[in-house]
């Protein structure tokens, strides 16, 4: 017999290992699109910032990068990122050379290979909850799954990975302290340094408290139905907690922390409250049923009491911030795709929606299991943990990382559910007890096999025609200094739409005025769609600006978000409609006066201070054909100025050629008064620059006339630089 089982055993371990070698392999595969020139690329927004501050922190290690001045440009900005990830990729770095090639492998490796070492504890969780059977189809599930796959592979450091790695582990933990009696206080310890380890990790850590409080409660109620003590239950929790709140004293008045150590201080006095009402229902033999409604209501009563003292307002503030956060909504909601909704980023009558059916599907199996196994305490966390997660993800799809972990023994334990039940059918015969489970399997792995194609084919968003722009801003204007000490304003700041902020500050190495942190965004909002350029100039001049990047998606799908940030409602400015999968665009007459058409779709016509420098190769739109990104610069702009005797508006046309060689005209005018005329030009005669003119300028009336006159007339690039008058004279 325990030749059999050492036998199960060993098979059990290469199959697991199989998963975990199979799970790092479809991570692996994305670098074949992010390795570019011999150069990596790293997918999406923020993992630039964890990369430019794993830069920083190799070479002051351990210190980590607090304040960026090339952030919310000239101002600067206060980070409130926990640096852990940060310094785990940067020691990893340092113990393989820490050179810049080093820093950067590493960067792009880590994530990788902490998303496989979840597909380990996976397994080892599923074992310990549901059997060896389940934990293996789980560990392969999560292994293969798009969801996690998409935030845990090659090119994509970010804090995810590491801090959904420690919970799962501390999840792990509590399950085994909650059931190993004679240990409960070890494992309650052990859990409590991980769950610390997330809130080095994580600023929103003390999310997981909640759910951790959530069973502590559900239990006590289940406890008390059992007629036993919560003293079992509270105890390994409070052990933890502990633990946990030691941990982060050292820096517990440091902003990014203090929510954790409130949340922490706060779990412990809530584990204390639990377990003393506990006690009072049980010796005044008050039902069970009666536990919930009452520790709701306390708690409520706790929440209007905390307006009392200036301290428990704050601890006030706290709270309803992460829960304004997680479950509310607002500007952020309806401008970041993945704050969204799920049901709003996935149609659940999809392949994608079809493995979150399933999974919600595993829910019910789960908590059919745990009732008839009669409610085991660490069932009862996996199924709180399985339905807070869901919770999450329902209100904003970023968790999708998060529940598909949890989500994959779901599916796990909704498969063998499906298995046995034909099995046990009398109308399946032998023929479909043998196929039907194959066919079944296949069905659940649709979803994730779908989705891996479609990540497989994922290249890095920067790259095209936004790295070829961003390469060329670095190496064609004027290096500011700081970019590795961060702690004075750059000369001046480029300002783009908050998304492409960290591709700017990290791949060009200049300051910039919004990025992925939302901060400067409101002012950029401002500035595109400003109908007025002396407004959009004074903004510019306040926050000293001299480069501006656009891009199509700002003219199209990031239009809307651009609006909301500017408290306007966006179908003023473009209506979207969907017809089957055609969308379209109708701009607004009001969206056609802003800057931002004046920039990306006019080339700076009529625009006296904004000049474009220089466009991508790719052209897209129909109703506009333009470059998918572009650079403008700021200039004092010259003034073509002088008498003239017509009454009528006057103007200057100049043809010009893009460093693409694509042809086109600036126009602007102006109104004499008084027998003068002024009209600011952000151009020069200069030919010599990659975007430059065919030509002079003609000057004259704008309207053609008997007795008309016009004039071809040069200016010069420090006419433009400097601001000043070239006369002409009618």
């Amino acid at each position: 017999m325990s030749k059999v089982v050492g036998r199960e055993e060993s098979y059990g371990c290469l199959c697991v290992l199989g998963a975990f070698l199979l799970g790092l392999l479809l991570r692996l595969v994305p670098a074949r699109n992010a390795l570019i020139g011999g150069d990596i690329l790293f997918y999406g927004y923020d993992s630039f910032y964890h990369v430019r501050r794993i830069f920083y922190t190799t070479e002051n290690f351990p210190e980590t990068l607090w304040f960026d001045s090339y952030l919310n440009h000239p101002w600067g900005f206060e980070l409130s990122w926990p640096p852990l990830f940060d310094q785990v990729v940067a020691a990893v770095a340092l113990i393989f050379g820490g050179g810049e090639r080093v820093v950067e492998i590493a960067a792009a490796l880590v994530p990788p290979i902490l998303g496989s070492a979840s597909i380990l504890v996976l397994y080892l969780l599923g074992k310990k909850l549901f059997g060896a059977r389940v934990a293996l189809l789980s560990a392969l599930l999560l292994a293969i799954d798009p969801k996690h796959i998409a935030r845990t592979h090659f090119g994509c450091p970010d804090h995810d990975v590491l801090e959904s790695l420690f919970i799962l582990v501390a999840i792990l933990l509590l399950a085994y302290a909650l059931t190993e009696r004679e240990k409960k206080i070890w494992f309650g310890t052990a859990s409590g340094v991980l769950i610390a380890a997330v809130a080095y990790t994580w600023l929103g850590a003390p999310i997981y408290m909640v759910a951790i409080l959530i069973y502590a409660t559900i239990q006590g109620a289940l406890d008390l139905r059992g007629g036993t003590s919560s003293t079992e239950t509270v105890t390994p929790l409070m052990a933890a907690f502990g633990v946990a709140l030691l941990l982060l004293l050292p820096f517990w008045d440091e902003a990014w922390l203090i929510p954790s150590f409130s949340g922490c201080f706060g779990a412990l006095a809530a584990l204390a409250f639990l377990y003393l009402l506990s006690s009072l229902f049980a010796a005044k033999k008050v039902t069970w049923l009666a536990f919930i409604p009452v520790v709701a209501i306390l708690g409520y009563v706790a929440i209007v009491l905390s307006y009392l003292t200036e301290t428990t307002r704050e601890i006030h503030s706290l709270f309803w911030n992460g829960i304004h956060y997680f479950f509310g909504s607002g500007l952020a909601r309806q401008s970041i795709i993945e704050a969204a909704p799920v049901y709003e980023v996935f149609d659940l009558i999809s392949l994608s929606g079809l493995g979150l059916v399933f999974s919600f599907l595993g829910l019910g199996v789960a908590a059919r299991r745990t009732w008839r196994n009669r409610l085991p305490k660490d069932q009862v966390l996996f199924l709180v943990w399985a339905v807070f997660t869901l919770v999450l993800t329902i209100f904003q799809a970023r968790f999708l990382y998060l529940f598909s972990v949890g989500g994959a023994i779901l599916v796990g334990l909704l498969f063998f559910w499906a298995v046995d039940w034909v099995r046990a059918s009398k109308r399946a015969g032998p023929l479909a007890g043998k196929f039907l489970p194959l066919v079944i399997l296949g069905l659940l792995l649709l979803p994730n096999a779908i989705g891996i194609v479609e990540i497989a084919k994922d290249r890095p968003e920067v790259a095209g025609d936004w790295l070829e722009t961003l390469d060329w801003l670095e190496e064609n204007t004027p290096a500011t200094e700081g970019f590795e000490q961060p702690v004075r304003e750059g000369e001046y700041g480029v300002l783009s739409w908050w998304d492409y902020g960290n591709w700017i500050l990290q791949q060009s190495r200049r300051p910039v005025v919004a990025n992925n942190f939302q901060a400067g965004a409101t002012d950029a909002a401002k500035f595109f769609l400003s109908e007025d350029e002396e407004e959009a100039l004074t903004l510019a001049k306040s926050r000293n600006v001299r480069y501006i990047i656009t891009d199509e998606k700002m003219v199209y799908t990031k239009l809307p978000a651009i609006a909301r940030w500017k408290n306007v409602d966006p179908e003023s400015y473009i209506a979207i409609s969907t017809d089957s999968d055609l969308v379209t665009f109708e701009h607004s007459e009001r969206f056609l006066r802003t800057i931002l058409t004046g920039l990306h779709l006019l080339d700076g016509t009529n625009l006296g201070h904004f000049r474009l420098l220089y466009e991508s190769e790719t052209s897209v739109g129909l109703k506009f054909p333009t470059s998918e990104v572009k650079v403008f610069e700021r200039v004092e702009g010259a003034k073509i100025a002088g008498s003239t005797p017509y009454e009528k508006p006057m103007g200057v046309i100049l043809e010009m050629t893009s460093n693409q060689g694509r042809r086109f005209q600036y126009f602007n005018s102006a109104m004499p008064v008084d027998g003068r005329y002024e009209i600011t030009v952000p151009y020069s005669t200069d030919e010599s620059l990659e975007t430059h003119s065919i030509g002079p300028y003609l000057v004259g009336p704008v309207e053609d006339f008997v007795g008309g006159d016009s004039r071809d007339v040069e200016v010069s690039e420090e006419d433009v630089l400097l601001g000043r008058v070239v006369e002409v004279n009618f």
